[in-house]
């Protein structure tokens, strides 16, 4: 009787890993980018870029357009991205829009309050150069009737100091409301848009290009109202720079 001897039997090789690569799944394949790819809403990455820029609210009113278009845009984005989470992201960039745009507005705008308040001494009415105007509607019209009222009270207006001789020690200058304007004479300029400045006791101004602000009596000459051109009506007796 023969005997059958049984061979012991050798497990089969498994095959050689494939390698990783960065980026590949575990059988080295490369995923379809438009499987998990999701566009950033462009409202958001404005929303964030806006509520940054809201800062700008501290150099005046009219900057308060960013911190508005902020919000908006961030609300926007907002609403896109939950009507398409499986196609837009940018959800962290919008949230950050709207936390910034309000948050910088605030505290621009307190800013502005704040050399508002500072910078017009109490008791000063505010002036600005239109309110010197008189109204192209009544042609007979020299002065305007609540600058005539004004008369000899304190007064503030902001300008631009005439181009003069003297850089130190000034105390008498014009103030103009612009510096877009003749740099050699009057004449571009009417009798109401130039003011007469004259400082008293020791106040000095120094020459500057920036704006200034007066503070002072009003004094009306009407005679030098009647003259359209070169004269100067407006006369402040300044106790009060701000340069």
């Amino acid at each position: 009787m023969n005997e059958t001897t049984s061979e012991p039997t050798t497990p089969p090789t498994p095959p050689p890993a494939q390698p990783r690569y960065r980026g590949r799944d575990r059988h080295g394949r490369m995923p379809d980018p438009r499987a998990h790819y999701r566009a950033v809403n462009r409202f958001a990455v404005i929303s964030v870029v806006l509520g940054a820029l809201s800062i700008l609210t501290m150099f005046g009113w009219l900057f308060g357009v960013l911190p508005l278009a902020g919000i908006v845009l961030g609300i926007l984005a907002l609403r896109q991205i939950d009507a398409a989470p499986g196609e837009m992201t940018g959800r962290s960039f919008a949230i950050a829009g709207l936390v910034l745009s309000p948050t910088l507005w605030v505290l621009g705008m307190g800013y502005v309050l704040f050399v508002a308040i500072n910078e017009v001494p109490v008791g000063y009415t505010v002036l600005t150069f239109e309110d010197l105007q008189p109204d192209p509607e009544n042609p007979g019209e020299l002065i305007p009737q609540k600058i005539l009222d004004l008369e000899d009270k304190p007064v503030y207006i902001k300008g631009y100091m005439y181009p003069g001789r003297q850089n130190t020690g000034i105390q008498q200058f014009v103030l103009v409301p612009s510096l877009f304007h003749c740099q050699f004479c009057q004449r571009d300029l009417k009798s109401t848009e130039m003011v007469q400045v004259a400082t008293v006791g020791d106040l000095l101004a120094d020459s500057t290009s920036n704006k200034t602000g007066v503070g002072g009596k009003l004094y009306i000459d009407r005679q030098e109202a009647v003259r359209p051109l070169g004269g100067l009506p407006y006369k402040i007796e300044a106790d009060y720079l701000r340069q």
